[in-house]
This record gives C-alpha cells, sequence and structure tokens, in this order.
C-alpha cells in the first residue's frame, strides 16, 4: 500500500542541487514523479548554474531559481510566493528548510538512512522516493535538447568539417585534484589521431581556457577547440554525436552518461563507487 494519497498530488516541487554534475544525478527523481503522477504540475528550484539543464523541458512547467546568496528579504519573498501555490508534494533532495516553511501536503524526510548497497548518489536520490510509494525508479538521467540546440550543433559540425570518430575531450575540472595532466592528454590525443584517425574536439568553459590551449600546444596533430562554444543541452548534443568521451571527474561526465556517450573518466581523490560514471541505460 502506497503511504500517501496519490490521488491528491496536483502540484509537485522539486528541490535540486546546485552544481551541473550533482543536478544530473537529480534527473532520474524528476523522470520517475513524471511517471508516477501523470498529470501532475511539476516545478524545480534550482541554482542559477543548473537552468539551461531544464530550460526547455517539457516535463517541468516551471523553474524557479534560487540564489543562495540573496537577502533574507528576497528569500521570504520566494517563500511567501511558493507558499501561495499551495504544493501537495515537495521532493527536497538538498535538505532545506523549504518543505517545513511552505507546509506541503506530503514531504520528503530531511533524515533519511539508505541501505548498505545504496551507494552511488543517483541511487540515492531516487531511493528518497520510496517512502513516498513510488515504484518505478529507472535510473536512466535525461537531458532534453531542444530542436534549436540540435540545430546550433549541427552548425558547428559543418564548419569544422568533423566526420567520424569523434572524440570529444574535457580536461577541466572545479579542483585541481581532479585534473589529469597536460602531457596525458595530449599523448592520449595524439595516439587517437594517429591510430584511429579520431577527431578531437576539446570541451569546456571560459575557465578551461588556459589547459586545453596548453594540451592543444603539446599535441603533434591538429585539433578542434569548441571551449565556450556551447551551452549544457548544445554540448549533451554533441556528446550524442561522440565516438568516445575523455573526461576527468567533472559535469560532461554525467552529462555524457544521461545521453548515452561511452565515456572514460580519469578519477583522482574522489570515490567512482559514489559518483563515478553510469550508463544512461541502467
Amino acid at each position: 500500500m502506497p503511504v500517501i494519497n496519490k490521488a491528491q498530488i496536483k502540484r509537485i516541487l522539486v528541490i535540486t542541487l546546485s552544481n551541473i554534475g550533482d543536478i544530473i544525478l537529480t534527473t532520474p527523481v524528476i523522470r520517475a514523479l513524471s511517471k508516477e503522477f501523470t498529470g501532475s504540475r511539476i516545478d524545480v528550484m534550482v541554482g542559477p548554474n543548473g537552468k539551461d539543464i531544464f530550460d526547455k523541458d517539457p516535463r517541468i512547467f516551471k523553474l524557479v531559481i534560487y540564489d543562495k546568496h540573496i537577502s533574507i528579504a528576497e528569500k521570504r519573498r520566494l517563500q511567501l510566493k511558493l507558499k501561495k501555490l499551495k504544493y501537495d508534494l515537495v521532493v527536497d533532495l538538498r535538505n532545506t528548510v523549504f518543505p517545513l516553511l511552505l507546509a506541503p501536503r506530503y514531504r520528503t524526510s530531511p533524515i533519511q538512512s539508505f541501505p548498505k548497497e545504496i551507494v552511488h548518489k543517483k541511487k540515492r536520490h531516487l531511493y528518497r522516493l520510496v517512502p513516498l510509494g513510488v515504484e518505478d525508479l529507472s535510473e536512466k538521467s535525461y537531458i532534453h535538447i531542444a530542436k534549436e540546440d540540435e540545430d546550433y550543433v549541427d552548425g558547428l559540425v559543418k564548419t569544422d568539417a568533423l566526420t567520424d570518430p569523434i572524440v570529444i575531450v574535457s580536461p577541466g575540472a572545479r579542483s585541481h585534484l581532479k585534473q589529469w595532466t597536460v602531457g596525458g592528454f595530449a599523448e592520449v590525443c595524439d595516439g587517437l589521431i594517429s591510430e584511429c584517425a579520431a577527431n578531437i574536439v576539446f570541451v569546456g568553459t571560459g575557465s578551461d581556457k588556459d589547459v586545453v590551449l596548453s594540451i592543444a600546444g603539446k599535441m603533434k596533430n591538429k585539433c578542434h577547440n569548441f571551449v565556450d562554444k556551447t551551452n549544457i543541452r548544445q554540448l549533451a548534443s554533441l556528446l550524442k554525436r561522440s565516438s568516445l568521451l575523455i573526461t576527468n571527474d567533472s559535469a560532461p561526465m554525467h552529462l555524457g552518461c544521461a545521453v548515452g556517450a561511452k565515456v572514460l573518466a580519469v578519477f583522482g581523490p574522489t570515490d567512482p563507487k559514489k559518483s563515478g560514471p553510469t550508463s544512461a541505460f541502467d
């Protein structure tokens, strides 16, 4: 027997995380909720960095952009605005005070223990739905890519005359401790070009510009630099077309998994059992 009356769930708020990679690992939760509560309105609260992940997603009725750096007065106004919406269910993946302040009919618990076999973050996010009686807990991540994003990437591919095999390389990371060496990336990229006739495409944000230039400077062969040329959805579209993604422990790693790309990830101090690459078809 379900622990909630599912017929009462008409409005759902999902409070997700801040960092892009972490947010991508929460997308199976939204998929599960949209299947379980067909016809219900799903709103998502997300930090500014995660806006592009959900911006065009037809499953999401409303995006609530929450910047934790706003003033107390602004946070109070947001709380009052959300309370007026009278959510039936708040799924909080961040353990905030919002579920208490919004007083929904149902909410996930801020204190939850996990079975020993539930280790990976994606599985833990989904496990929060178990007490709600949600039965279909598919671990498949999901990124909606709009046609305009596909068309944009078509243009990039044609402009640079990219042909298969396309190997995407993402050498950046939030911490230098998670970054593989410049020499290591250069050697592998040259090997793939020489032995496999691969088209090497570097991706990243502006903060990755220097490391990409350093790697390219050590390479003997030509590469393609797409740093700062794509948003999250466009990068997802590019990854779908690739033969392989080579990456550090980073957001593109999770994005590649979400769209079913083959992923080779280099890990440093973090535990891959908790946050490593997972298949989009788990």
